[in-house]
């Protein structure tokens, strides 16, 4: 089984697209077809996520915030960044989006975990921790 990868986002990369599937299917007369819609992360926002999370989790660790006092059923355990990911953001994710994976969500999602995240950690124990901005990290 072979597979390639269309991003289809102009008219003209649409019309490709569907000359492609005819000729597959006249060669073959049987295909698999995947259709994703939205816009998914990008590479540098997936690179801003794991930097938030890091600084999040050296913030919580400056003010003795272990996982143990923000979840208080763990031991004594220092944050770092996928346990910020993990115990942080994929379950505001999760409740938003209905997804688990970061991999999966729209880039607009992004925004949204990071807001209620952010509002949180600034209410309960005054982080705040800005987006990382890197030329287009949100692109």
């Amino acid at each position: 089984m072979t597979g390639e990868l269309w991003i289809v986002n102009t008219e003209y990369k649409m019309e490709t697209a569907k000359k492609h599937i005819e000729e597959a299917w006249n060669k073959d007369k049987y295909l698999i077809i995947t259709c994703k819609t939205g816009k998914q992360r990008s590479i540098r926002q997936n690179s801003a996520l794991h930097l938030w999370c890091e600084q999040i989790a050296n913030e919580l660790n400056e003010k003795h915030l272990d996982v143990r006092v923000m979840l208080e059923h763990h031991p004594e355990i220092e944050w770092n960044r996928e346990a910020v990911k993990s115990y942080l953001w994929k379950p505001v994710q999760k409740a938003q989006t209905g997804e688990e994976s970061s991999a999966k969500v729209n880039k607009i999602d992004y925004i949204k975990t990071y807001e209620v995240l952010n509002k949180y950690l600034g209410e309960k124990f005054g982080i705040h921790v800005p987006w990382p901005v890197n030329d287009n990290t949100t692109d």
